[in-house]
């Protein structure tokens, strides 16, 4: 009778602690899941993951950390690190991710100016899309193609660029701001600047300084 009850305490045993490595098993599917979703959350993407790795080679533990994939892309097949305890493990996915993106209207010669005339939104998969794909409208409005985009092209952020605010070669005022007093100077730009960008300015002194172009056209040079 003792043996018996071993025995039947042995597999109760057995049973919970198979029970237990299921339950540690099953968290990685939702954490891995919940931490795309989390990702793509402010975007409205709709977004699903199969994971490729067999089960008998993720990591077991009740809380897995999830950590960014190499080179921080969220699309398409990745390998992503997953920590639990002691084990680190590199679990592989695919993660498919549904939404919208801009593509041109009609053809786009290059330094045209955009307008919202030339673009139209369409929605589908992402996940084989280049990563740097345009989903927002305002990253498109009165920018610059610095390159032929063909009808039906999806837009990605090295066609288009922001208008130059300020021009080489182009006369300016810069603004020096200190504590408690301002100071103008008149320069010539060096590069070309779209507004926020750094811009050298070469001063009539013959000076070189470093400023922030304006929507103005001035630069702003704090000390």
């Amino acid at each position: 009778m003792p043996a018996l009850k071993f025995i039947g305490s042995l597999a109760i045993f057995l049973n919970l602690f198979f029970c237990s490595f299921l339950a540690w098993g099953n968290n990685l599917p939702q954490s891995i899941s919940d931490y795309f979703r989390q990702i793509h959350h402010t975007s409205g993407h709709k977004v699903s993951v199969d994971i490729k790795t067999p089960k008998q080679h993720w990591p077991t533990c009740e809380f897995p950390e999830i950590q960014p994939p190499p080179g921080n892309k969220n699309r398409g097949s990745l390998s992503v690190p997953v920590t639990c305890g002691q084990q680190r493990r590199f679990i592989q996915v695919y993660v498919n991710v549904m939404g919208s993106y801009w593509v041109a209207k009609r053809a786009i010669n290059r330094n045209a100016a955009l307008t919202e005339k030339d673009f139209q939104i369409k929605t589908g998969s992402l996940d084989k899309l280049p990563n740097d794909i345009i989903h927002n409208r305002k990253s498109i409005q009165n920018g610059i193609a610095i390159r032929n985009i063909s009808a039906g092209q999806f837009i990605t952020r090295n066609m288009i660029r922001r208008p130059w605010a300020i021009k080489a070669g182009q006369n300016v005022v810069v603004t020096v701001d200190g504590h408690h007093f301002q100071v103008r100077y008149e320069g010539k730009a060096i590069n070309n600047a779209a507004s926020f960008d750094n811009i050298r300015v070469r001063l009539g002194s013959g000076q070189v300084i470093t400023g922030e172009a304006q929507e103005n056209g001035s630069v702003k040079m704090m000390l």
